[in-house]
């Protein structure tokens, strides 16, 4: 062979391996926590399992990252050192705001494909509306939580009820208007609301109905809001058209396998992912102003 061909040949063959080696990248899936070790466990699996789907994609392994809060999982997603963002559908949609992420698919977390926020009181308290909270106390579960403050805080906004933060349980009653308080967590939020610290409570519904036991019969729920998914998946901003098909494929069809399922049930109980129905999307687009102007500051 010509020794000029033998060279030029050589060359295409360490350029073609060096095309695949730059190809060839790990996959980064995300959330934000304040535990960060206990969330790198419980996703890792997850991350791996997904970017073995990947393969065909160029994809090598999978690594999870853990942000701080919304704006740094933003940053993280615009830079792409996030692929895949997993997190409650509010908080997810001011982090598109700030990162332009796009929401791609629903997680039916503990079985759970959607639910309703409620605001409660105790039914001996004669609280039966919102109009009944003026000078009272709601009890939120922290800022970041969409069934335990985001979504129920828009829904009594809609009806124009004035909120006004307290720095606790036992601060003195506002004049007008309502009160409001983080518990830290939906047991306090009902511990609050039945040893009357509080007059009212916001969570889930299906936590409600879980958590307060017997308790639940005592209980009064005087606002129930749409539903909204209990979780969503969203990918980076540069993600390309094919890799972004080829990860909702691989979301949708984990349950399919028993591999899949293995690592869904060990995904913090994880049913399985599907596509986000047309009518949710909408809704969720309609949240999108107010829950940028809420929280998107955080």
């Amino acid at each position: 062979m010509n020794i000029k061909y033998l060279f030029l040949l050589t060359g295409l063959c360490v350029s073609l391996l060096f095309s695949h080696a730059a190809a060839a990248r790990m996959l980064v899936v995300g959330t934000i926590s304040d535990e960060p070790v206990k969330e790198t466990r419980t996703f890792l699996p997850f991350a791996e399992h997904l970017a073995a789907q990947l393969a065909g994609q160029g994809i090598t392994s999978g690594e999870v990252r853990i942000a701080r809060d919304i704006g740094h999982m933003a940053a993280l997603l615009r830079a792409g050192e996030v692929d895949i963002y997993v997190d409650s559908p509010l908080v997810s949609l001011a982090v598109s705001a700030k990162g332009g992420s796009r929401l791609v698919a629903r997680r039916w977390k503990k079985g759970v494909a959607q639910y309703h926020s409620v605001l409660f009181a105790r039914r001996d308290s004669g609280i039966r509306s919102l109009q009944d909270l003026k000078g009272r106390v709601v009890a939120f579960e922290e800022a970041f939580s969409s069934s335990g403050y985001i979504l129920p805080r828009l829904a009594i906004s809609e009806r124009a009820v004035p909120l006004a933060a307290l720095p606790g349980p036992r601060a003195a009653r506002p004049q007008s208007g309502t009160g409001y308080v983080f518990s830290g967590d939906d047991e306090n939020t009902i511990e609050w609301v039945l040893r009357g610290l509080v007059d009212a409570g916001a969570m889930s519904l299906y936590s409600l109905k879980k958590r307060a036991g017997d308790d639940f019969e005592d209980l009064e729920i005087i606002l129930k809001t749409d539903a909204i998914p209990r979780h969503v998946v969203s990918l980076s901003p540069g993600t390309s058209a094919t890799l972004a098909e080829a990860v909702q494929a691989a979301l949708t069809g984990m349950d399919q396998s028993e591999a899949g399922r293995v690592v869904l049930q060990g995904f913090e109980r994880t049913t399985k992912f599907d596509v986000i129905p047309e009518h949710t999307r909408e809704m969720l687009e309609h949240f999108q102003g107010p829950v940028t102007e809420l929280i998107g500051s955080q």
